[in-house]
């Protein structure tokens, strides 16, 4: 797996987790908070109308006062003045009174006057509800309330009903008035659906803030890791530039050690051979003698050329354009090819390194040629516009793809480009089948100065 990815996933998990923990207990806590809202707000409306009920009966019950206790009137006759009372008396669009003997025979009923004088005491609501007993008991027991299922004489519908009864004692009768509360469970509807609502926003707001924080994290980690591969890639350049340069200090010691060392000391030997009387040496020896010369002067040559080949002392003493023109040289004598060098007596001074560097790209454009190219002609161009210095090598061989190249066996193509950009250069390679290649190499001369 990559680094990236363990990286984003080790930061994901724990968030994930924590996430996920925190939003479940917000949601529960939320869910708990608003059903006990819910049902407090239910409980609070049916409050309010048990309270208007209680008044309403205590209304009806100061309507008839003064003819129930009117001792002037028979009972029948109070009752009867009572009965027409009640029936008369309305609140609101469905409001209105109802009053029960103590068997559970209607006496008084405005709405459903049909029900007047029937036994209703084992009358039952559509759920089983026996709602004339509970009533009276309700009132015998100091005045009480009770929902059940009646119909709403507007509408016609059944609905849920809130009555209140309380009772008269001298003729044991339960008075009573109920209101329909289906808008109670509308209002508590109401309020549910903008608590649930409120609890899709807050999943919503806790999922865009999870999402951006996702994407702000695999930013900031792609982030990160892209500056630490760039820093490692930077700092493997640099230990990479470092060694290269490392090795050219020792190949730059070895020359100069063959050089001037091995290499003398082999031209000495050579010299005192050269001096040896050949009169005082026989014809056998003298025949040695010559092998060993030969020997000799093959060694000289061998290790000058591993010197030339290590490090040229004509890059460390004269400079690049010498460097290049003998390498060129070199060229010459075992390659077909011809050559052309275009160079700018005037170029700035150059630091050791870029000297080298582009004393290295010139030396493996001309190993690749030699190899690949089949060229006939071979340019090498070295010159300075300004600040700018250029270094173009170009051939007419055969050409190659470049992105191939560069991708599979160009190892030497890229560590040409890496050691040019690495001080700061700018390197180009243009390639195309049947019509050559040219390697373009550009410097600001103030940067290497």
């Amino acid at each position: 797996m990559p680094l990236k990815a363990k990286l984003i996933l080790l930061t994901l998990i724990p968030l994930i987790i924590v996430t996920a923990s925190v939003s479940w207990i917000t949601l529960h806590q939320a869910k708990a908070l608003g059903e006990n809202e819910i049902n407090i707000f239910r409980e609070s409306l049916i409050r309010s109308k048990e309270s208007a009920l209680k008044d309403s009966v205590e209304m009806a019950f100061d309507a008839i006062e003064q003819v129930y206790h009117n001792t002037s009137l028979t009972e029948e006759q109070a009752q009867s003045q009572v009965k027409a009372t009640l029936n008369r008396l309305r609140y609101g669009k469905d409001g209105y009174f109802f009053a029960y003997d103590k068997n559970g025979t209607n006496l008084v009923h405005p709405i459903l006057p049909q029900l007047v004088g029937r036994n209703l005491l084992k009358l039952q609501d559509q759920d089983g509800d026996y709602l004339i007993e509970t009533l009276l008991f309700q009132a015998q027991s100091g005045g009480g309330y009770h929902q059940y299922l009646w119909q709403k004489p507007s509408t016609g519908e059944t609905v849920t009903k809130l009555s209140y009864a309380a009772w008269l004692d001298k003729w044991d009768w339960m008075i009573g008035t109920g209101l329909y509360i289906e808008d109670v469970a509308q209002e508590v509807a109401i309020l549910r659906a903008a608590i649930d609502n409120n609890i899709e926003t807050t999943i919503f707001s806790i999922v865009t803030i999870f999402a951006v924080t996702v994407a702000v994290i695999i930013v900031l980690t792609l982030a990160v890791n892209w500056h630490e591969h760039k820093l490692a890639d930077r700092n493997l350049k640099e230990l990479a530039h470092k060694t290269v340069m490392f090795q050219e200090d020792e190949r730059k010691h070895l020359a100069r050690e063959l050089h001037d060392g091995v290499n003398q000391l082999l031209v000495s030997s050579k010299c005192h051979l050269e001096l040896m009387d050949t009169k005082s040496v026989g014809e056998r020896s003298m025949g040695h003698l010559q092998h060993s010369q030969n020997s000799l002067s093959e060694a000289i040559m061998e290790v000058r050329r591993i010197s030339h080949h290590l490090r040229p002392s004509a890059l460390d003493d004269i400079g690049l354009e010498a460097a290049i023109t003998t390498l060129l040289q070199d060229f010459k004598t075992y390659s077909l090819a011809s050559t052309e060098l275009v160079l700018d007596s005037h170029a700035s001074k150059l630091k050791s390194e870029v000297a080298t560097t582009l004393y290295r790209v010139v030396q493996e454009s001309l190993n690749n040629i030699e190899k690949h190219a089949q060229a006939s002609k071979v340019t090498v161009f070295l010159k300075q516009f300004g600040g700018v210095l250029q270094l173009i090598i170009a051939d007419d061989g055969i050409g190659f793809d470049v992105s191939n190249a560069m991708n599979s066996r160009g190892i030497g193509l890229r560590n040409m480009r890496e050691r040019v950009e690495f001080i700061g250069g700018e390197f180009e390679l243009i390639s195309e089948y049947g019509k050559g290649t040219e390697i373009t190499v550009l410097l600001k001369v103030e940067e290497t100065m």
